[in-house]
């Protein structure tokens, strides 16, 4: 098939419900409420205040949420996404009531845990959608248009409203959407079976996101989705999906995608050298650390991290359940002195901070101990286990949708690449993206359910 041929007609029939078209609106409303989310000042965050807008997203979310809920609710038991969306409920309200009962701040506690929630919602959401009968590109089409969204929105609002420029800009802009698109992008290049213009236009919004931030742990997720989407397609070609002889053209694209990369770095490097000279810094002089022991993004997750651990230590009952989501930690006074070389020490607190860290694992350990930690562990690992499970069980009769059967493994291993440096998980809208994802496994069940009725009503 040629790699620019039309996609392939659905060969299998799936009825819909009757609430399936103001679903689907819905799910717009609710991917949606927060593509304009942004990372709020140090001032408001320290002070655990929200913006009237933020909170307008959150009614937004919270009202279609329950509409989609309440229109789904028979379906929400509907195996097998009704076993990881019951276990993820039971974790969100043991971290409520965990709260609660160390006498964490419910101002606190409530704001920390919100992405969490957010995933319950996102899965309950793609979940109800896909056994309506809503297609998995109708229910991803909203994510990537948020995503994209999100990524240009959190770069206007850094150098419009933060007075960000390209000396300073940072972690202000950096969006939490850049991972998922990656993962998107990998899929799209190398398991869909046909190119389509929006890829270009993707990459864009991604090269752009990650040039501006200057950040080298976005390689991370761009090297996850390579490597996760190079696995997909060998077992696509098990499952006979795919084909050796289809390589070349499904790998085409990628060295249009690396030439267009270099096009523009040499059009910035004329343009705005700046860029170029933060980017060299970064990657290979780091100037700032001349007089550090180790790199700086190191100590400061070295110092939170052996703070977490001395907390944890006081009272050693606090590894089963942790110290409550939103309860406050501290940094290791061992490693300030050298961080303020850095960091000015009127820029950063270090004795109560209780956002969401700086890594899952180290926070997970901090606010719900060993069962938040295996909590994580669950819903990362079924949703990459029913993700390639689910592209298994419709291998046989492949629709044109068949490459985004994939996503939620690839978004997955992206994730976890993420965890690496930072904690995706405190972020509004990876709440929405991932649970999403988590719940996206179930349309391809349900399509799996009717290949047979469709293919005997065929022939």
């Amino acid at each position: 098939m040629p790699f620019f041929a039309a996609a392939p007609l659905e060969s299998v029939s799936i009825p819909r419900a009757p609430e399936a078209g103001l679903v689907e609106k819905l799910l717009w409303v609710f991917v949606m409420s927060f593509a304009f989310d942004y990372r709020a000042s140090q001032a408001s965050e320290s002070a655990g205040g929200s913006g009237i807008d933020q909170l307008l997203f959150l009614g937004i979310c919270t009202l279609s949420s329950c509409a989609i809920l309440w229109l789904g609710r028979r379906f929400l038991l509907v195996r097998p996404i009704g076993w990881l969306l019951a276990f993820w409920g039971l974790f969100v309200g043991f971290m409520l009531v965990n709260a609660a009962l160390q006498g964490v701040a419910p101002g606190r506690s409530l704001r920390v845990v919100l992405p969490l929630v957010f995933v319950f919602f996102g899965m309950a959401n793609a979940h109800i959608a896909g056994c309506m009968g809503i297609s998995p590109a109708r229910i991803v089409r909203p994510i990537l248009v948020a995503a994209c969204i999100n990524v240009l929105w959190r770069i206007f609002h850094g150098f419009a409203f933060k007075s960000a420029t390209l000396e300073t800009v940072r972690f202000d802009v950096q969006s939490p959407a850049n991972s998922w698109i990656a993962a998107w992008i990998g899929c799209a290049i190398l398991l869909r079976g046909r190119f389509h213009w929006n890829v270009i236009l993707v990459c864009g919004v991604l090269f752009i996101g990650i040039f501006i931030t200057v950040s080298r742990s976005l390689i991370f997720p761009v090297m996850a989705s390579a490597m996760a989407c190079g696995f997909c397609y060998l077992l696509g070609l098990r499952w006979k999906i795919y084909t050796w002889g289809a390589l070349p053209k499904r790998v085409l694209p990628v060295a249009g995608a690396v030439g267009l990369v270099i096009a523009s770095l040499v059009t910035v490097a004329v343009v705005e050298p700046l860029m170029i000279e933060r980017w060299n810094e970064r990657l290979f002089h780091n100037a700032y650390a001349v007089n550090l022991s180790t790199d700086i993004s190191y100590l400061t997750r070295k110092a939170e991290a052996d703070a977490i651990w001395k907390l944890l230590s006081d009272e050693p009952i606090h590894f089963i359940h942790g110290r409550g989501v939103g309860s406050s930690y501290y940094w290791d006074a061992a490693y300030l002195p050298e961080i303020w070389k850095v960091i000015p020490k009127s820029e950063m607190e270090v004795d109560d901070i209780w956002f969401a860290g700086h890594s899952v694992w180290t926070y997970g350990l901090l606010s719900g101990g060993i069962i938040a930690i295996f909590a994580y562990l669950v819903l990362l690992g079924s949703t990459a286990l029913m993700s390639l499970n689910a592209a298994r069980a419709n291998a046989s009769h492949p629709g044109p949708d068949h490459w985004l059967a994939f996503l939620p493994f690839v978004v997955t291993c992206c994730v976890i690449s993420e965890t690496l440096t930072s904690n995706p998980f405190q972020e509004r809208l990876t709440g929405i993206l991932f649970g999403m994802m988590a719940g996206l496994s179930q349309a391809y069940m349900v399509r799996a359910s009717w290949i047979h009725a469709s293919t005997s009503r065929g022939s």
